[in-house]
């Protein structure tokens, strides 16, 4: 296994209080979630951090309370069903607004998202996956570390143009932290050259609120399936030579 030399954890001060936070802009935007800078420091300011803040936007307001909230665009919603397969509902009446997408169904898998990422951003930061620290929940959303300079998000692989050794290394590492993912029970469930990041010379993974348990959910062995031959079909191209077959072996061989 590569050696992973990301920072491993955010710094205690982050999360102790006695701090204040301004939002600098707006890093990116989504299809449900924008992304914003936000430097958090220390009332003393002696201390200070950009982070990322993904916010989801919320389903049920008008445009102006929107952009009263700080946000560019509505969301839109996406028919996510097949990665809450698996999952327990409190009350039966939301299980079938969800079976039947109901308006309200779409509304509680909406409202899901946030908590689920956090929880699946935790589980590969401990599994030794290398993703932006988590620093707290909070409430329509995560803050983050954020993966970039000086307010600039790194570029993504796909727009990254990796030299030779590069390339290699990325390889290398994307296998090294699937086999972590897998090993821990986690599948991304979304996996591609554009939600996977390239800074310090090492791939960061990113997006999670899709990710399923690789058991419990009815589709994980599929959608593992998935990610690993859409991230080989990129290698390939780049003139990495890769064997999807293969690899899922050796996923699946490192997960039981």
């Amino acid at each position: 296994m590569l050696q992973h030399d990301p920072e491993l954890a955010a710094p205690a001060w982050l999360t102790a209080g006695g701090t204040e936070d301004e939002v600098l802009g707006l890093l990116k935007t989504g299809k449900e979630a924008e992304v914003f800078v936000v430097e958090r420091r220390t009332l003393a300011g002696d201390r200070s951090a950009l982070l990322a803040h993904k916010r989801y936007r919320p389903t049920k307001v008008g445009k102006g309370e929107l952009e009263g909230l700080g946000f560019s665009k509505a969301r839109s919603f996406t028919n996510d069903a097949i990665y809450h397969e698996g999952r327990k509902f409190r009350r039966s009446r939301e299980r079938r607004a969800v079976e039947r997408m109901t308006d309200l169904g779409k509304r509680i898998l909406a409202d899901r998202w946030p908590a689920r990422e956090l929880e699946m951003l935790v589980k590969a930061h401990e599994a030794g996956v290398t993703v932006p620290y988590p620093v707290e929940f909070t409430g329509d959303g995560i803050l983050m570390q954020m993966i970039g300079d000086d307010g600039v998000a790194a570029p993504r692989l796909v727009g990254a143009r990796l030299a030779d050794d590069e390339l290699k290394l990325a390889w290398a590492q994307l296998v090294d932290d699937l086999g972590a993912l897998t090993e821990a029970g986690i599948v991304h469930a979304d996996l591609s050259p554009y939600n996977v990041l390239w800074w310090r010379n090492r791939l960061w993974f990113i997006d999670f609120p899709q990710a399923v348990d690789l058991v419990a959910s009815p589709h994980g062995f599929e959608l593992l399936h998935h990610d690993v031959t859409t991230m080989c079909t990129w290698f390939t191209r780049q003139g990495i030579p890769t064997e999807p077959g293969v690899l899922y072996a050796d996923l699946l061989a490192t997960a039981f």
